[in-house]
């Protein structure tokens, strides 16, 4: 399995600069403490190829050690508050960023969670789409008000419910995830710029 998820894993790089990853498996441990499920591993890993295909040929992405990985996925503590968040980190003295994503849909509010309860696949949509967003972060892309990106900002607010509905639509089965990337347009644009017009600014 850690074979598979370093052959896998992606992390951005641009020419001899590379953003190595590692994500955390769902163990037993991890589960207890944080309702995580044992496919998450893979939605995280859908959302980082979803990036690399919206960049290629920009972005490329291998697998490292936890310890060297630029970018990090943890399954964070169901008591957290918040349910995604990507913080900075220095990785052997270059710019990384440790994700942090809550996969209990109790912390999105009654509506979401009770739609999520009676629909795995929209549970594990809502999972995927906020791995998307933090490894957003993570190549360097800000939040944005328009509803239809990934890196919108809830901030703005709009039918939150509705938000994660319609990428439900287009789903017909968990593989389905895999086809549709949930990345805009414009975040497809953005992500091109960042890494093809200014690629210092990545991870700042």
């Amino acid at each position: 399995m850690k074979l598979i998820l370093g052959l896998i894993c992606a992390a951005a790089c641009l020419a001899a600069e590379d953003f190595s990853c590692w994500i955390e498996p769902c163990s037993a441990q991890a589960a207890l403490a944080s309702g995580c499920q044992a496919g998450d591993p893979e939605l995280a890993q859908w959302a980082l190829q979803a990036w690399l295909r919206a960049a290629r040929p920009a972005l490329e992405f291998p697998g490292a050690a936890e310890d060297h990985a630029r970018i990090r996925i943890y399954w964070a503590s169901e008591r957290t508050r918040l349910y995604g968040e990507a913080h900075p980190i220095m990785v052997d003295g270059k710019r990384g960023s440790a994700i942090y994503v809550n996969p209990n849909i109790s912390q999105l509010g009654d509506e979401i969670y009770a739609a999520a309860s009676r629909d795995h696949l929209l549970r594990d949509a809502i999972v995927y789409l906020t791995c998307l967003h933090e490894s957003g972060h993570a190549l360097g892309l800000s939040h944005t008000g328009k509803f239809e990106d990934i890196m919108y900002n809830f901030g703005y607010g709009g039918d939150i419910p509705e938000y994660f509905e319609r990428y439900r639509r287009q789903l017909s089965g968990r593989e389905d995830i895999r086809r549709h990337s949930g990345i805009s347009a414009y975040d497809r644009q953005r992500l091109l710029d960042l890494f093809r017009v200014r690629p210092d600014a990545a991870l700042r």
